[in-house]
C-alpha cells in the first residue's frame, strides 16, 4: 500500500451541506435527509441547503455512494481502500480496536443503542487511534469502494456471490465485535441508511 492521508473524522453533515451549497449538487440530496432526527439538511431552493441546528457536527448520513464521491472529488480527496482503512484503524500494529485490546465501552464509541443515535464526531477521544483518528469505531459505518469478496489469500467460497460493497468500523446501531478493527461488514448498495457515512483520503504524492 502506498503511503496515503486520511481524514481525523467522519465527513460532517456541516461538510457534506457546504459541497450542495457550492451548486449544481441537487442531485445527491435525497428528501429523508431533511430528517432531523437522522440527518437535518433542509433543502430550501435549488442549490440553497440549511442544517438543523445542532447536527453540524455530525457524521453525514442517508448518502448515497455516489454522493459519497462527488463529495470527496470535490474536497480534492477519494474514499479509501480497504486495506488504507484498516492500515488506519491498526496503526500497522495488531491492535484488536482502534485504540487498542481494552473491550469497547460507551466512553470509548458510539454502538449497540447505547446512546441510540449519531454524535458529533470526535466525542470519544479515549476511542482515538494513538496516531489521532476518531471514530474509527462506532458512530456510523464507513462506506468502501469496492463490492464484498473473499480476501485472495483466504478461503473462496463460491456461495458469497454479493453485489455489495464494503464498509468498516461499526455504527451506533452495531454490537461491540463489530468493532474489531479487522472486521469486515456490508451494507446495501443504495447506503441510504441513518447508520453508514464515511471519510475521505487522498495519495500522500503530490
Amino acid at each position: 500500500v502506498k503511503d496515503f492521508f486520511i481524514d481525523r473524522y467522519e465527513t460532517t453533515i456541516g461538510e457534506y451541506a457546504a459541497f450542495l451549497n457550492s451548486g449544481g449538487r441537487d442531485a445527491f440530496w435525497w428528501e429523508d435527509m431533511a430528517d432531523p432526527d437522522w440527518c437535518g439538511i433542509v433543502k430550501k431552493a435549488p442549490g440553497r441547503y440549511e442544517i438543523v441546528p445542532g447536527k453540524e457536527f455530525h457524521p453525514v448520513v442517508i448518502v448515497k455512494l455516489e454522493g459519497a464521491k462527488a463529495y470527496a472529488a470535490w474536497a480534492g480527496k477519494r474514499l479509501p481502500t480497504e486495506y488504507e482503512w484498516e492500515i488506519a484503524a491498526r496503526g500497522g500494529s495488531d491492535r484488536l480496536y482502534p485504540w487498542g485490546n481494552e473491550p469497547p465501552d460507551p466512553s470509548r464509541a458510539n454502538y449497540d443503542f447505547h446512546y441510540g443515535r449519531t454524535l458529533s464526531v470526535g466525542s470519544f477521544p479515549k476511542g482515538a487511534t494513538p496516531e489521532g483518528l476518531f471514530d474509527m469505531a462506532g458512530n456510523v459505518n464507513e462506506m468502501i469502494d469496492v463490492v464484498w469478496s473473499e480476501y485472495p489469500w483466504g478461503k473462496q467460497y463460491a456461495e458469497n456471490i454479493l453485489v455489495d460493497r464494503v464498509a468498516r468500523g461499526g455504527a451506533w446501531v452495531t454490537p461491540p465485535f463489530k468493532l474489531k478493527t479487522a472486521h469486515r461488514d456490508v451494507v446495501k448498495s443504495h447506503y441510504m441508511a441513518p447508520f453508514v457515512g464515511f471519510r475521505c483520503a487522498k495519495n500522500a504524492e503530490t
